[in-house]
This record gives structure tokens, sequence and C-alpha cells, in this order.
């Protein structure tokens, strides 16, 4: 879709938008800056946005610059949906500060997955048992967990190669090769420093599982993005999770994860439990 479809649906937005939430139309200056990038390549999103950014004045109102993001997001990436206007966990300083300060600078990808993360872990609160996670990484997952248990007993169990993926199967597409997201032991150290909750087991999954076989759980998070390590995961916790108990499986809903999806939906095809997934990709199991 070339620039020129996008000024003329900036142009009628505001009788398709008129009535809802009773906001106005963008103003004409949107309409005259995607005039003047239009002579930009159409399929350089940044450029583009880049152009639309710097182009609008402080004083252009805020649902003037969403619909306009909106409107362009349409029409280089259709697939692409917009939430609702005003959802109040993109004003969470306190959290954006915590992703701006773990995350690598620019990437937002995870952002709504870790806040759905932070806000499940209130539901196990109040649940005696640990918590684990498969595939730690970085450790802006572990964070939170550990931040979490703080005021409990309880400890972190972190497993990861941190030699990246074993070899996909077939099953697993072709998105993945072994030794993807290797990252070193230290970088996790460095994320979680200050923090003592938590214990670390480098190795394979599933071979240091057994080290904690005796101790209870009361929230999982699968990471791993593979058939194999998903469904070792599971076998392995789905015994030791306690009743009310969550698991977040963080890949299930992406398609560069078809094998973490079908390792899944084959472990709780026989289980009472159901697999709600989210729209973050993210899909959740509570233990009944």
């Amino acid at each position: 879709m070339k620039l020129k479809t996008v000024v003329e649906r900036l142009s009628m937005m505001g009788g398709n938008r008129r009535n809802e939430r009773s906001r106005s139309a963008p103003n004409s200056e949107i309409c005259d800056l995607a005039l003047e990038i239009e002579g930009l390549a159409p399929n350089n999103a940044h450029t583009l946005l880049k152009a639309l950014k710097h182009g609008l004045s402080t004083e252009t109102a805020e649902w003037d610059r969403y619909i306009a993001a909106e409107t362009l997001s349409t029409a280089i990436y259709p697939k692409y949906k917009f939430s609702e206007y005003g959802r109040l966990f993109l004003e969470d300083r306190e959290f954006i500060s915590y992703y701006e300060h773990i995350m690598d600078p620019g990437n937002w990808h995870s952002f709504d997955r870790k806040y759905t993360l932070r806000e499940l872990l209130r539901l196990v609160e109040h649940l005696d048992g640990d918590m684990a996670e498969c595939g730690a990484y970085k450790g802006a997952s572990a964070y939170l967990m550990c931040k979490a248990a703080e005021s409990t007993p309880s400890l972190v169990h972190l497993f990861d190669s941190f030699e990246g993926l074993a070899d996909p199967l077939p099953v697993d597409g072709s998105y993945w090769q072994r030794g993807s997201l290797t990252t070193p032991e230290s970088a996790l150290h460095a994320t979680l420093e200050g923090l003592s909750n938590y214990r670390t087991y480098k190795g394979w999954i599933p071979d240091r599982f057994g080290e904690i076989a005796d101790r209870q759980m009361r929230f999982v998070h699968i990471d791993v993005d593979l058939y194999e390590a998903t469904l070792s995961s599971l076998n392995f916790f789905y015994p030791n999770l306690v009743p009310g108990g969550i698991f977040l499986l963080d890949d299930y809903g992406f398609s560069s994860c078809p094998g973490a999806k079908q390792a899944a939906d084959e472990f709780f095809a026989a289980k009472p439990e159901q697999i709600a997934m989210l729209p973050t990709g993210q899909a959740i199991i509570v233990k009944q």
C-alpha cells in the first residue's frame, strides 16, 4: 500500500473514529506530514516512522499520534492489529524503568510478555512452593520471579545450558538452529546482582532436574523454544506443581516455535487442565 493511500485514510479517519470514545479526527498537521514523506521509500518503515515522529510538534495530541501510528502500521504491516487506545500498563513507569534497565536498548518485543509474567506471579503469592524457569537466558524473567519471591522463604531455580539451544527436531521447523540464543552464565548473574534467592543449574534439559525432585513448585516458566525441551520440562514439573500453581509457556503462540506448541498440546491432551493461549504469544495452564 502506497503512502498516498495512507494519507487518504488519515483524512477519512475522523468519520470512522468520531464516535469511538468521543475522540477527534487527526489534525491537518499529520496529513501534511504524510504528504511530505510520500516521496520516501514506501517499504522503509523505519524511515517513514522516523520522519513522522520528528515532524510532529510537541503540541500534537497523543490521540492524533496514536491514529497516525495505527494507520501507518496498517499500511506497512497489515497483520499487526493495534489494541485499544489508553491501556494503563503502557503508563507503568516503574515497570518501564525495569524493562529499560534489563533489556537491550530499543528492544520492546517482550514488553507485554514480561508484564504478563509479573502480573501472573501475583496469583500464586498465597501458595507454598518454589519457582522454576527453564531457559533463563540473560535473566529478565528470572529477575521478576526473584523479586516476587523476595518476601517468602521460597527459591527460584534457573535451568539453562548457557550454550544456546540444542539441535532442533523436524517438528521444530527451520527457524532455530543449534546454539541459537547462546549467552554466558555471567550475564544472568549480572542481571540478578543483589538478589540471593535463586540457584542456577547449568546443563542441558532435563539433565539436572533431578536435583530438585523433592521441591514443590507454585510457578514454572518454560521458555525453551523447542519440542524436546518443552516436553521434558512439562513431564518433570507437572507432578511437582501444587494445585493452583501456574505454568507459563513463553513461546507457545509463535510461528517460530511449532515444536514447543505441539509438545504442550500433546502433554495436556490427556490432562484435566486446559491451555489458554494469550494474545502475547504466551500460554497459561493452571494446575487443578
